[in-house]
């Protein structure tokens, strides 16, 4: 039984954009605890402490839709801590650009993940599988995509769409790794995101250094 929310006094009048988060939220944490198909309506409503109709109006109308916009949001949150971490300006001392913006990609992304761990849960548990496993792939390709581009951008070739196609591969790969992660951290490992990323980073980072200073020509 997921936790009620408490609603004492008269409910104020809310923007809508407010009311909408406020219902997404109710409804990560009530998906994240007893998973989509146990969760109702009924639960996402006594956690927001809102009436039912209220959580349809601002919900998009049916559970599938509700949990379908948790995703997305969820998504973008993720997506823009990484784009934004990876796209600041270096710190004093960071003279290795490709692996210092890395790391302060991965740092967000860990970051992230476990500062808002039921958001974390309805990504990468609820809905992995069934009707709305298209929208889960759909988010994680636009991560791959941006990881991506940053490794592209550092690869040697005079050909960028042959860059891309190498840089590609590793970012599904270096995603992949850094999910992993996630998932143990999720399961009882460290929740530092600085630990984390050093992790990822000790794994991976030798690699992708000699790709970029050692690549063949084709």
């Amino acid at each position: 039984m997921v936790p009620p929310t408490s609603a004492t006094g008269r409910r104020r009048r809310l923007p809508p954009e407010q009311r909408e988060r406020q219902v997404l939220d109710a409804a990560v944490r009530v998906f994240s605890r007893v998973g989509f198909h146990d969760a109702s309506m009924d639960d996402v409503a006594e956690q927001a402490g809102l009436s039912k109709p209220m959580v349809y109006t601002h919900g998009g109308g049916s559970k599938e839709e509700l949990l379908r916009r948790c995703i997305r949001r969820e998504a973008d949150r993720l997506l823009t801590s990484v784009a934004q971490a990876a796209g600041a300006r270096a710190a004093p001392g960071e003279d290795r650009a490709t692996e210092d913006r890395l790391r302060r990609g991965l740092r967000a992304y860990f970051a992230t993940l476990t500062t808002h761990r039921d958001g974390w849960s309805v990504l990468y548990r609820q809905a992995r599988t069934g009707t709305l496993a298209d929208e889960v792939h759909r988010a994680r390709a636009r991560i791959v995509d941006r990881v991506a581009e940053l490794l592209a951008a550092e690869l040697p070739g005079p050909d960028p769409a042959d860059t891309r196609t190498l840089a590609t591969p590793l970012a599904a790969a270096l995603v992949g790794a850094a999910e992993g992660l996630a998932d143990w951290s999720a399961s009882g490992g460290t929740e530092d995101p600085e630990a984390l990323t050093e992790l990822l980073l000790a794994l991976v980072w030798t690699g992708l250094a000699r790709l970029r200073d050692h690549r063949p020509e084709p």
